[in-house]
């Protein structure tokens, strides 16, 4: 194959891809995209399709993170660069596969880099996958978004073989991920528990207690966004009874993100959601998976749920729950349902906020959880143990949200062993 076709294929598996995400979020696509980059491999020497690998990293995640500019300026660059020697060691291996297995090494190979990248590696960036692309469906709480990418990969493999019957085979499984229905785990009783989340962006506590006392209706829970209480409540006297009066006389959960001061001057912190009740805290959760190049304090290790009159709550913040192990420990702790504070900048731009609240709706369908989120401009959203967003305030408006939730303890496979798929594809890969 002459190496200008090969470029070709590259650009087109590329294109696929970006339209996929958002802010296109022409998500069938997302079934078809990997088959050029596939095609484009074939017969390459290691040095060729390490370059492709290269050069189809650089051009999705350019595509797709193109808002990381916002952030990172020229520096965003070399970030999609480091990202994109994961499909490139990904290619140059997969280029060597011969024999019947081979479909099964490339999406081994692919899973395995994939879990690497997002969960293991010093950048754990878990955004931009075949699982992420398409929405919730059947397989997700069967095998997660880990587990998706491997069928993903599986039939794209197929579809490229030369044998009729695989090609078959590969169709028939990336139709199945599309149509199937949802294999949904959760309790068929009508949602019950009313939440009152607020969006706004200026992280001050007097902004965030006034949008409470405006709520016009009686909640069950109230949640604020990550950072939405700038110190330690816990060390501060008058704090609880504050709290007491934001939740009137019928909530009976307050979640809001803050501060845990872990020296006597305030200096060492960590970034914390704090739980009360109405007469005392019920418990706290210190962040677990921090996010690079930001002051984020100390690293939380726990992934603990929450006894509260309202069930077993768990409450990850913001980039805990790009990742499928602080929500999934949390279940297996217990936690019935999630009551969630995150933040994403305004000038991230709308595609970063739409792109991360993608993620959380994989958590919820993977674990067959009710999870409300508040963020501080947005995406402030309600998910049902589906995956489905229910409810949701535009992006970049301050306001809040009242919505139904409820508790559910079933326990799916993803929760039984379906997880290990992604470290199986790395042991496999290694």
């Amino acid at each position: 194959m002459k190496i200008v076709h090969r470029i070709l294929l590259i650009a087109l598996s590329a294109l696929l891809i970006i339209l996929s995400f958002e802010p296109f979020a022409f998500r069938f696509l997302a079934l078809v995209a990997w088959i050029p980059f596939l095609i484009s491999l074939r017969g390459a020497i290691f040095r060729v399709a390490y370059r492709l690998g290269i050069l189809h990293g650089m051009l999705v995640f350019g595509g797709t993170l193109s808002w990381t500019l916002h952030i990172f300026s020229t520096f965003a660059i070399a970030l999609w660069f480091i990202l994109s020697l994961f499909p490139a060691l990904f290619a140059g291996l997969s280029s060597q596969t011969t024999g019947k297995w081979r479909p099964l090494l490339i999406a081994t190979l692919w899973t395995g880099l994939e879990f690497l990248r997002g969960e293991l590696f010093w950048l754990h960036f878990p955004w931009i996958t075949p699982g992420t692309a398409l929405p919730p469906n059947f397989f997700t709480p069967l095998v997660g978004v880990y587990g998706v990418s491997f069928l993903v990969l599986l039939g794209a493999s197929f579809i490229i073989a030369s044998q009729r019957l695989k090609q078959l085979s590969g169709a028939f499984l990336l139709l199945s991920i599309w149509l199937a229905p949802h294999f949904h785990f959760s309790k068929s009783e009508s949602p019950t528990i009313k939440v009152a989340l607020i969006q706004n962006e200026s992280m001050n506590y007097d902004d965030y207690r006034i949008a409470t006392t405006e709520l016009e209706e009686q909640v069950d829970a109230i949640v604020w966004p990550e950072y939405a209480i700038g110190f330690d409540p816990t060390k501060l006297q008058g704090v609880q009874a504050e709290i007491a009066e934001l939740l009137g006389s019928e909530a009976k959960v307050f979640v809001a993100g803050g501060k845990s001061w872990l020296d006597d001057d305030g200096d060492i912190y960590a970034n914390t959601a704090f739980t009360f009740g109405r007469e005392r805290i019920l418990g706290t959760h210190t962040k677990n998976r921090l996010v690079h190049f930001f002051a984020e304090g100390e690293k939380g290790t726990e992934a603990k749920s929450i006894s509260s009159p309202l069930g077993q709550i768990g409450t990850p913040i913001c980039f805990d729950c790009d990742h499928q192990d602080v929500i999934r420990r949390m279940t297996a702790d217990g936690a019935e349902l999630f009551l969630i504070p995150s933040m994403d900048a305004a000038h991230w731009s709308e595609r970063q906020h739409l792109q991360h609240g993608q993620l959380f709706r994989h958590r919820a369908a993977e674990n067959s959880r009710w999870l409300a989120i508040a963020s501080t401009s947005g995406l402030t959203q309600i998910i049902n143990p589906k995956g489905e967003t229910v409810a949701s305030i535009p992006l970049m408006e301050e306001g809040s949200l009242v919505g139904l939730v409820s508790t559910n303890d079933v326990t799916t496979p993803f929760q039984i062993g379906g997880w290990i798929i992604g470290p199986i594809s790395l042991a496999g890969t290694s």
